[in-house]
Parts: C-alpha cells; structure tokens; sequence
C-alpha cells in the first residue's frame, strides 16, 4: 500500500491541510470476496486476513499501553473460521463504505487518536483506502459493527475484548526472576547498590544501608515493599508502602531497572545488571 502521504507536496506548517486522491481506487466493486479487512480509529485497532486456509486475527484497544484498569486488551491468532469475511462484507454493503474510496487527508499538527483509517483488500485485486487523521472517514454506526463483528468472533474462540481475555503478554513488567541479583547506578552521583535475593531486597545508597531484607512485591509492574499504608482491599501499586533508599522500581529493558525518588520532587536512576542474559526472543 502507497503511503498516502508521498502525495503531498504542500510545507508541514502547522495546521495545513493536505488532500488527495489516490489513482485506481473506484467506489465500484465488483467482488464481494474479501481478502484482507483492517480498520483503525479512536482506541482500536483491528485485522481480519487470509493465510492460506487459515485467517489471521488481530485486535487490540482499550487505551493506553500503560492502562491498568483492565480494559486494555491484545489478541493475535489464526482461526480456520473465515466466516467474518462475509459479514464484513455485509457491512461494506449495508454502510456503502467504498465512497470516497482513495481518499486521504492530513491535517498538519493534530493529535493522533482523530481520525482513522481502513483498508480492505479483494480476491480480485479490488481495494478499499481511506484515510484522514481529522475526522472518521466511515459513519460511527459502522465502526460501532465492526467493533462488535470482531468482538462476537473472538468471543467464540474464547477470547474477550479485555485484559484478562488477551492472549498476548500486555506488559513487559518485571518478575521475580527478573528481579534477582545485584544492581547498581548512581543517582545525583550517590551509588546505589540494590541486592534481591528471593522474595527479599537490600537497598544501600552511597554505601549505606537503607532497607535491610525488606520483603518486596511487584504490583502494577512496580516493585514495592510489600507493607500495605492502610489494611484494605487495594491491588493498585499505591496501596503499598514505598521502601526508604529508592522508593520503588520497575523494570527498564533485560538489565536495567529504573528507581524512583519522590520524597525531595521527583527524579528516577538507572540501575543495571550486566550479568542478565539477553531473552531469546530480543536477539
């Protein structure tokens, strides 16, 4: 697929707009045998496509990566069940989605998550484009199908449009593996050497004892001690007390940790674990 923007020749200034229509795409399509089905606009995302005899299933939305309310969700996988393609199709039909077919606009300057695009390819070689990062380009009616149409799907192969109902890992956060070992960095020019050995943590800043085998949790994706401020139901990280030296981690990349300081404002520090091997799948 041509990036629609290799069509723009007007200055990025902020706030121009950029308009143009891409050559052989027609609002008239003969066939009705979908191929390949993608949209994306507002908080989701998804993609429907054949592989062979199989279909590949893509979802993801609920907002931002970092959201821990439960709502945000990703599902990957292949399904020998194409019977999506048709009502798809339906929808194509029903909200006469090829108008405007080619279409594309950029406005220079606004945020993302305006606009949306979709992208729907034919056994015949016949496609849909549409693109524009300043409004929809399909009614709110028939985004609101779509969303449902590959919601239902997923629901039959025992997914769910949630966090619990993904079947992708959501977070790269740290583990208790993870975590094991001694790491060090510098925060203002004060060493930090911080020691996990099973479930317990010392914590030394500028060669002084902090925290002295303070057992730990990881809440959130963040390391805390694990000492609840108030005896109550909480399962957000801010339920737990932080420790005294660094008041808390979260893991970084496969050897680094960044520690967080908030008592004196807020600032952060690298501390790093040479001795951790690169995960399999990163090299």
């Amino acid at each position: 697929m041509m990036n629609p923007r290799n069509f723009y020749t007007e200055n990025n200034l902020c706030g121009g707009r950029h308009e143009s229509h891409m050559e052989g795409y027609e609002e008239v399509i003969k066939s009705k045998d979908i191929i390949s089905f993608s949209y994306t606009g507002g908080d989701f995302s998804v993609l429907a496509k054949k592989i062979n005899s199989k279909v590949e299933i893509f979802a993801t939305g609920g907002g931002k990566y970092n959201k821990r309310d439960g709502s945000y969700f990703i599902i990957k996988y292949e399904t020998e069940d194409n019977s999506i393609f048709k009502k798809l199709q339906e929808i194509v039909e029903k909200y006469d989605i090829s108008k405007g077919n080619g279409h594309c606009v950029t406005v220079d300057g606004l945020p993302a998550g305006i606009g949306d695009t979709i992208n729907i390819l034919y056994s015949s070689g016949e496609k849909i484009y549409k693109y524009s990062n300043q409004s929809i380009t399909i009614s709110s009616d028939s985004i609101k199908e779509i969303f449902d149409t590959f919601h239902e799907h997923v629901k039959k192969d025992g997914y769910d449009f949630t966090s619990v109902g993904s079947n992708v890992k959501l977070f790269d956060d740290a583990d208790k593996e993870y975590v094991q070992g001694t790491w060090n960095g510098k925060h203002f020019g004060d060493p930090i050497e911080v020691t996990f050995k099973d479930n317990k943590v010392t914590i030394k800043v500028n060669g002084k004892v902090t925290d002295n085998e303070e057992e730990y949790i990881i809440v959130e994706g963040f390391i805390q001690k694990n000492k609840k401020k108030e005896e109550k139901e909480g399962t957000t990280r801010y339920d737990y007390e932080n420790f005294n030296g660094v008041e808390c981690f979260s893991k970084k990349n496969w050897f680094t940790m960044t520690g967080y300081f908030y008592e004196n404002g807020s600032s952060s520090c690298d501390l790093m674990n040479f001795k951790k091997e690169k995960p399999i799948d990163e090299e």
